[in-house]
């Protein structure tokens, strides 16, 4: 028999451990098990077999983890415990490919096309924080989705901007995350993610990417990679430089906004219209009313 299921607790007794797991349709089972490899809050895929006694329990014969299915169920089954981002994965995949299609300059679609195959299961499945924003199931791609759809409007507005630079440093832009987290469930940050962050961890993957291609001298690498370290647009906010391009200043710019208007929406989809929110941290933790 087979439980997809959530472990919610556990506990041991008569020398065993106790797993207390919950499905997507919330029946709830209780698994046995001699060594406990599991991690409270997080979903896994077991095979059991039925005890049979007074209360119905199950032995875990083997079981995987979710991240070790194809990553397409991997999305499904944690979107089935999980908050997740409201863009399907199939629609995240579809607008960011359209958006590397327009790319015209071969060096920075090669770059942007190739880093993007290499993480894709988890570029697409991953949050693109531990709590702050867009912190669920395929937060990061959503976050970029919503980053190039006000792409076109300042490029449309403001036609000085290179869309070759602005799409592939939205794209790339949070790359680095995917190291920078732990993973989909129980997200922390790693190692990497402390001592480095995701704004190196991200240009030290386009430099890896260009040498592999033969672009290490070129000038849009170079551009690329003062993109992603200049993105968070001041020192204080973890930025390795201040932006220096007409791009990098644009992304900085709809990067902030993405981030506070989306957490902005989220909350005010919670309140009662002639209330105001709770305080919101990404927004320095202000309340804001919604009208009625």
């Amino acid at each position: 028999m087979k439980i997809i299921g959530k472990i919610i607790g556990i506990n041991t007794s008569d020398s065993l451990f106790n797993l207390t797991v919950v499905d997507k349709l919330e029946n709830i089972y209780n698994l046995k098990t001699s060594v406990n490899n599991y991690n409270v809050g997080n979903v896994y895929c077991f095979n059991v077999e039925e005890i049979k006694g007074e209360r119905v329990s199950y032995k875990i014969n083997n079981y995987s983890t979710i991240e070790e299915l194809n990553f397409k169920e991997t999305d499904q089954i944690l979107r089935d415990f999980m908050p997740s981002a409201p863009l399907s994965l199939e629609e995240a995949m579809a607008i960011i490919d359209k958006y590397i299609s327009c790319i015209d300059n071969v060096i920075i679609k090669e770059i942007t096309s190739n880093l993007l195959s290499e993480y894709t299961p988890k570029y697409f499945t991953y949050p693109a924080a531990s709590r702050l924003h867009h912190a669920y199931v395929g937060g990061l791609a959503y976050h970029c989705v919503g980053m190039l759809k006000m792409a076109d409007a300042f490029i449309e507005n403001y036609p000085y901007l290179n869309k070759n630079y602005l799409y592939a440093g939205i794209i790339l832009h949070d790359l680095g995350k995917i190291q920078e987290l732990t993973g989909i469930q129980n997200t922390e940050y790693s190692l990497d993610g402390q001592l480095l962050g995701h704004l190196v961890i991200g240009a030290l993957e386009i430099s890896k990417m260009a040498t592999k291609l033969g672009y290490d001298d070129a000038e849009e690498v170079k551009v690329l990679k003062h993109i992603l370290i200049s993105h968070h647009g001041q020192p204080q906010f973890g930025a390795a430089k201040r932006p220096m391009t007409p791009e990098a200043i644009a992304l900085w710019y709809i990067d902030t906004i993405d981030s506070k208007f989306r957490v902005l929406g989220e909350e005010l989809a919670k309140t009662e219209s002639g209330n105001f929110t709770e305080s919101i941290g990404v927004l320095d933790k202000i309340k804001v009313y919604k009208v009625k």
